[in-house]
């Protein structure tokens, strides 16, 4: 089977477009070694029908098992995302999955992405320091080196944050996938 490169976005967009495969590749990325057909398709299918393992019903394994040994699993082995030994019945990210990584940030719902915040963010800091520049009160009471370090701290606390959230947002972190992160325990 051939493999393409992971060098395009499109590939990430398309392949991960699947609800299933992003579970998928997110549980494989977290165990980080061979992991067996049956345990993969169970952890997938508990975080689609939003339920632990063990409350998952024979057809809801099934469908998800299915579904994965048919088609998904082949999907993502021919773009190169994940290894699998048919024969076997393991799957495993590959190594060159870390080229698509870049496109998968995950941005919570109800969230604004972070270009975005700091677009407002320079906004608001621009607004501040042309205020305390022309003399505005209260703005012109403190010196401009108390304003300078405001602008500073604001960006330094902003870029720690989402330093943060991003490493709370990526494939293969710990618990569910990202986009369930608030609807689902483990």
């Amino acid at each position: 089977m051939q493999r393409r490169s992971l060098r395009s976005s499109d590939i990430a967009y398309s392949v991960l477009a699947d609800k299933r495969r992003r579970y998928a590749v997110h549980y494989l990325k977290q165990r980080g070694e061979p992991v067996p057909l049956n345990e993969l398709a169970e952890q997938v299918a508990a975080w689609e029908n939003n339920k632990p393992v063990a409350e998952l019903t024979s057809k809801e394994r099934k469908r998800v098992y299915i579904a994965m040994y048919q088609s998904h699993l082949e999907t993502l082995s021919r773009e190169g995302i994940v290894e699998y030994d048919a024969d076997r019945g393991v799957a495993s990210i590959s190594d060159d999955f870390n080229q698509l990584e870049i496109y998968l940030e995950a941005v919570p719902s109800g969230s604004v992405p972070w270009s975005l915040y700091y677009v407002g963010l320079t906004v608001v800091n621009g607004l501040m320091l042309a205020l305390a520049w022309f003399d505005f009160p209260p703005f012109a009471s403190l010196p401009d080196l108390i304003w300078g370090t405001v602008v500073l701290v604001t960006f330094g606390v902003s870029a720690f944050v989402q330093t943060y959230q991003s490493r709370r947002m990526r494939f293969g972190d710990e618990g569910p996938p990202p986009e369930l992160r608030s609807e689902v325990p483990r």
